[in-house]
């Protein structure tokens, strides 16, 4: 897989299948109602519980509905994903104003794949993958490969603009 920017925003190249079906899964993931999922999400935050109940009733049903924007704008662009010409490589291209909602859908997709596989701290090690079952460590890669899009789209990986997008041949 790799990455590219452009003066619109960044390309994300060579998907696989399994990196597009990770991806595809990220709306699916933030809209979860598995318990699981909603506790790490939106996790206890008071100590006082007329305080947890009073963010309960005014702040939770905002962060659902910020999840759910994230979700839809997420969603919107992995259908434009498209096919470099005569490839079979899968690009994805995420705009500069949706890069805010990218990185909070990753994150959130990364926290509910967490809770989901059951991880702890221990798997996301160095050595940790090897203690992981099957199950979880694929959940480890997918989780690792949210993170390397969270780290370009942060800027981390020090991408030189490559010029506008619209010179970018796809099909």
């Amino acid at each position: 897989m790799w990455a590219a920017r452009f003066d619109e925003g960044f390309v994300f190249g060579d998907l696989t299948p399994a990196s597009v079906d990770t991806l595809k899964g990220v709306p699916m993931l933030i809209e979860s109602s598995d318990v699981r999922v909603r506790d790490r999400l939106l996790p206890e935050t008071c100590i006082d519980a007329d305080d947890e109940e009073q963010w309960r009733q005014h702040s939770v049903p905002e962060l659902e509905r910020l999840f759910l924007s994230r979700a839809q704008l997420v969603r919107r662009d992995l259908g434009n994903l498209r096919k470099l010409q005569k490839t079979d490589q899968e690009v994805l291209f995420i705009q500069d104003g949706h890069v805010s909602a990218w990185l909070a859908a990753l994150n959130a997709a990364r926290l509910a794949m967490f809770a989901l596989a059951d991880l702890k701290a221990e798997h996301m090690e160095d050595d940790g993958f090897l203690l992981c079952e099957p199950k979880q460590q694929e959940a480890v890669l997918r989780i690792q490969l949210l993170a390397w899009m969270q780290s370009v789209l942060l800027g981390d990986d020090e991408l030189e603009s490559t010029g506008p997008f619209d010179e970018f041949v796809l099909e």
